[in-house]
């Protein structure tokens, strides 16, 4: 993929994506950072990049704990082989502690000189 001007590092992640108003069917995380994510969905989906959409994303790292909820705007949108991949943009959160909580914790992983051994 093209090299991508970023404000924040972004992280590998893998998640649930809910936003029924970006699409009916539940979309998948592909990385995250403090400010964004790219998520894609398994279906072509119609994104106006002028809307505000609520996301909630479960993320496999802690699938007991309550979604994190973001509201977001889309960058840009690539559509290929039948699916929808959207960067999104994170204008606020609700739970923007949590969110910088498991971003650090992300860097942190990042950063040791061990792989996670679960």
């Amino acid at each position: 993929m093209d090299e991508e001007n970023r404000q924040n590092v972004r992280y590998e992640e893998i998640g649930r994506v809910i936003s029924p108003e970006l699409c009916a069917l539940p979309g998948i995380l592909d990385n995250i950072s403090a400010t964004g994510c790219k998520v894609h969905f398994p279906v072509n989906v119609v994104v106006d990049l002028e809307s505000e959409f609520d996301v909630k994303i479960s993320l496999s790292r802690s699938p007991e704990e309550s979604p994190l909820q973001l509201l977001c705007k889309p960058q840009w949108v690539k559509e290929y082989k039948n699916t929808t991949q959207i960067g999104l943009k994170i204008l606020y959160s609700p739970d923007a502690v949590r969110l910088n909580e498991f971003i650090s914790s992300l860097q942190e992983l990042s950063e040791s000189p061990f792989p996670e051994i679960v």
